[in-house]
């Protein structure tokens, strides 16, 4: 064999090594995937060894991915999982995850004063530490007074091509603007949606306002690229503290379907894992009153979802805003289908 071919045997066998090391999962300890951003998600699986000895294998994301790329992997991986535990920042991957089977029930003990809204009747998922969909508004162009209240108001002529958001392909903003739809029934929905895309482009049909998340959304308001865009409540919190020129509305919807969007966190037992028992004290940890009380306290400012677990003085609960009434299971149901439509319909391409 030639030099050359021996190379290239040895480049192939060394692939094939490193395949295996990232496809088989530790024999030890618990393997969780996360969407959570790191600088919460490590702090949190720290505490977890320090508590249990158990140690924590975190899959993260990647921005370009979002939650899309833990997903593909989990599906790909659905006849021997490498992982326990998935934890995502919101809701909607989750639910689909649930839809295809690839979650395991559980009911943690230490959910049972966590409201009923915030878990799945069969254990395939449970929510936690809350956020909440926003308008972000620049300080320097927008005063409070007048920023929008509801999320209605952006048709109007006042906010022509004044404001953005993400495309609705992918967490948050999928989960909210199917919602919606889904609240106001989709004629009167898409409807909304049509003068919304009019409203944003302004009379200019390449307007790029559909931008590629949330952080992108908070960058160019903050940059004064736009007046206003809707996001989460962590990315306005931490470009505050960064004293970013931003403030925040707790925006409403309309009067259809009142109240604020909130997005708990969730966290769910992989189907067939490699260490369910140690999947299970995972979970158990991250949903007791301690872990909320913690991410209260962490630059994000997530909500806790029940009413009794302390927060920082100045941080808003849960119960000081209506709650815009969201069904799971429809949401569920028609995720997939609705989310294309919609971002078709944004861009102008629906049929």
């Amino acid at each position: 064999m030639s030099i050359r071919n021996r190379v290239f045997v040895l480049l192939a066998l060394i692939g094939a090594l490193l395949a295996l090391v990232w496809i088989t999962p530790p024999r030890e300890g618990v393997v969780v995937y996360t969407s959570v951003d790191d600088h919460f998600a490590k702090p949190l699986a720290k505490r977890f060894e320090e508590a249990t000895g158990i140690r924590v294998t975190l899959r993260m994301d990647s921005e370009s991915e979002k939650t899309t790329g833990l997903m593909d992997r989990l599906r790909t991986l659905k006849a021997r999982p490498d992982g326990d535990v998935f934890w995502n920042s919101e809701l909607s991957g989750t639910l689909l995850l649930a839809q295809e089977d690839l979650l395991a029930p559980y009911i943690s003990p230490a959910a049972a004063r966590i409201p009923e809204q915030f878990k799945n009747a069969d254990g395939l998922w449970t929510g936690f530490g809350c956020r909440a969909r926003v308008l972000v508004f620049n300080t320097l162009r927008v005063e409070k007074a007048e920023a929008p209240q509801l999320l209605e108001e952006l048709a109007e002529p006042k906010w022509r091509g004044r404001f953005c958001m993400a495309r609705p392909l992918f967490g948050t903003t999928r989960s909210h603007f199917v919602s919606l739809v889904l609240a106001l029934g989709e004629n009167i929905g898409f409807e909304f949606l049509r003068k919304l895309r009019s409203n944003a482009q302004g009379g200019d049909a390449d307007k790029p306002w559909l931008l590629a998340g949330n952080g992108p959304v908070l960058e160019a308001v903050a940059k004064g690229y736009f007046d206003v865009g809707l996001t989460d409540t962590d990315d306005v919190y931490v470009a505050q503290d960064r004293n970013a020129p931003v403030d925040m509305v707790f925006i409403g919807q309309n009067k259809t379907w009142p109240g604020v969007y909130f997005i708990p966190n969730t966290v769910a037992l992989i189907a067939q894992g490699p260490h369910p028992e140690a999947g299970k004290k995972f979970i158990d940890f991250l949903l007791s009153p301690d872990t909320e009380a913690w991410l209260a306290s962490q630059g994000a400012r997530q909500m806790p979802v029940r009413a009794d677990v302390p927060v920082p003085a100045s941080m808003p609960r849960l119960s000081d805003y209506p709650a815009a009434h969201v069904d799971a299971c429809q949401l569920s149901a028609n995720l997939e289908r609705l989310s294309h439509k919609i971002d078709k319909l944004l861009r102008g391409v629906a049929p």
